[in-house]
């Protein structure tokens, strides 16, 4: 009798470590679960979105200042198909800009980093059409009369773009 009950007690405790297991990885599923749910919505989050967004824009802005700085080495060196190319990455980092997804909170910031790239890459365009002008002019000869002018409007935009990103930075540095 004393060996049954040994058995049954055995049998008792095999059941409660096996329903004892049970509970706690329907617990550990249930934590599971809510933390998953947890890391959805804050996958969501207006703060997590923003940050996402402007890092998107800091890797791009970064791009672009690279670029610029290659722009302007090519300038010293004098390539007038360097710069052609070299305006044509700028311009793929512009349209990378323009196709990022936009938190609602940010729409205005991403306002003024558009505009301010567009400027900028209005500026390159116009250099690199003056540039190519004076170096290789279609009718043989370059009209240095519109020099001056045609560089004022590249300092025009150049100047705009920038000051368009400073107001997009203060923006995003306030938000």
């Amino acid at each position: 009798m004393k060996e049954a009950m040994t058995n049954k007690t055995k049998t008792i405790s095999l059941q409660a470590r096996f329903a004892g297991i049970l509970a706690a990885l329907g617990i550990a599923c249930a934590l599971l679960l809510t933390g998953c749910a947890s890391g959805a919505t804050q996958a969501n989050d207006p703060q997590t979105l923003n940050r996402q967004y402007m890092a998107n824009v800091n890797q791009i802005m970064e791009e672009i200042d690279a670029e610029m700085t290659e722009f302007a080495t090519i300038i010293k060196d004098g390539e007038v198909v360097s710069l052609s190319t070299q305006l044509a990455n700028i311009n793929n980092s512009v349209d990378k800009l323009k196709d990022l997804s936009v938190p609602d909170d940010m729409k205005d910031i991403q306002s003024d980093y558009v505009k301010g790239v567009e400027e900028l890459q209005s500026a390159f365009a116009a250099y690199v059409a003056l540039y190519e002008d004076v170096k290789a002019p279609e009718n043989g000869k370059f009209d240095y009369g519109t020099y001056g002018s045609r560089l004022d409007d590249v300092r025009s935009h150049y100047e705009a773009g920038i000051e368009a990103i400073q107001n997009a930075d203060q923006k995003a540095s306030d938000a």
